[in-house]
């Protein structure tokens, strides 16, 4: 038997461990993107914008900030399909500046990549909170009537409620938003409206209106849930579907919204329980008449032998608006532009968990409370709250 000398052993065992270590490692990635923050905004206001690399298929993220070039390097990133976002503000003259950023990037190389910037405003009223899940039933069924959405006075000024409209987003984000050829507008499949004729409903610093789908308290009404998250007796709006057959509840204390735009027309409106009901609030200039005529000269359907037909509501018009997906892997399907929400929001525990979304609080002035509103819904909302509409809270 021939033997191997240690010598030789020693050369050998260097030889196998050069050629491991000289192997490349096709697992992992590089990702350099480079901030373009446009000539408007000052050098000294480039560092620490926030960069979020967020993998959409096995939701993890990485967050790394911003050097003085406006500049980011990822390092070690495995193959897969991302979303980067950026999210920065800053102040000057007395006034808050918003910036967001969106881009939707597949990694299977090394990545030199340019981020677009715009810069957004925020409005007196916004989104606090949205439940749309549903819950379940004693039996197990599930259980939606108690869905509702709450908008808050954001402001230290009374502001009034009359004319706010709530849209629908036509897209349910299980495919390419369809209307991408449409410059700043948002087209939506359901439009209802606050009536008034300007200072019928106002709503005080740090107060919110409750918009329900049926304004009962579910938890003890014969025809409501015990295990609803929700007592919506006191809802200021109401969703209510005037029909024939009289199947939607008309709750005896609030208001009845306007109805300009139901598309998909049925007994009651239903929010998306997974998430498929991206949602904005709209201030469409003109009284009630104005508002209706303004919609129905501005009616789109899909295909020109369609016969429905949506709304296209300019994106001036808009309000606040909440990116609400399935989840991180739908969440390639943006259906709001960035400067109107530049990131997302779900309920993570899913359908039927009685679970919500609600809005961070960014600080409390004087007892108000002041809700974070970057116009981004990944930074700006917490997934899965307990509903807790009226009750304002860190």
């Amino acid at each position: 038997m021939r033997k191997i000398s240690f010598l030789s052993f020693i050369a050998i065992f260097v030889l196998l461990t050069s050629c491991i270590e000289q192997s490349p490692d096709f697992n992992s990635y590089s990702v350099e993107l480079r901030i373009n923050f446009g000539d408007e905004i000052p050098v000294e206001f480039r560092e620490g914008a926030k960069v979020v690399l967020n993998n959409l298929g096995k939701d993890f993220s990485f967050t790394k900030y911003t050097s003085s070039e406006g500049n980011v390097t990822f390092t070690d990133i495995e193959p897969g399909f991302y979303s980067a976002t950026v999210v920065h503000s800053y102040s000057e003259s007395g006034s808050a500046f918003f910036l967001n950023g969106l881009k939707l990037i597949d990694i299977f190389a090394p990545i030199v990549d340019t981020i677009e910037l715009v810069s957004s405003e925020t409005n007196a009223f916004v989104i606090k909170e949205y439940y749309y899940s549903a819950c379940l039933t004693p039996a197990g069924n599930q259980y939606s009537s108690d869905q509702f959405v709450e908008i808050y006075n954001n402001s230290p000024l009374v502001q009034y409620a009359d004319g706010i409209s709530l849209i629908e987003h036509e897209s349910y984000s299980l495919e390419e938003n369809y209307w991408t050829f449409l410059e700043d507008t948002i087209v939506a499949r359901m439009i209802w409206t606050i009536p008034g004729n300007g200072t019928d409903y106002p709503v005080q610093p740090g107060h919110s209106i409750v918009l329900a789908r049926d304004g009962i308290n579910h938890q003890d009404d014969s025809l409501g849930n015990p295990l609803s998250p929700v007592d919506l007796s006191h809802a200021d709006f109401e969703f209510w579907v005037k029909s024939v057959t009289g199947g939607d509840i008309d709750g005896p204390f609030a208001v009845n919204l306007i109805e300009n735009l139901f598309t998909f027309r049925g007994s009651d409106i239903v929010f998306h329980t997974r998430g498929g009901s991206a949602i904005a609030i709209a201030m469409i200039p003109g009284d009630a008449e104005a508002r209706e005529t303004f919609i129905e000269n501005h009616l789109i359907t899909k295909e020109l032998t369609s016969t429905r037909y949506y709304g296209k509501v300019p994106n001036e018009y808009i309000l606040d608006a909440v990116e609400v997906t399935w989840d991180e892997a739908h969440a390639i399907y943006k259906r709001f532009p960035i400067e109107l929400d530049a990131g997302y929001t779900y309920v993570e525990a899913g359908s039927k968990s009685g679970l919500c979304v609600r809005r961070k609080v960014k600080e409390v002035i004087d007892g108000r409370y002041v809700y974070q509103d970057t116009n981004n819904s990944t930074e700006d909302f917490f997934k899965d709250a307990i509903p807790k509409p009226w009750i304002y809270e860190e």
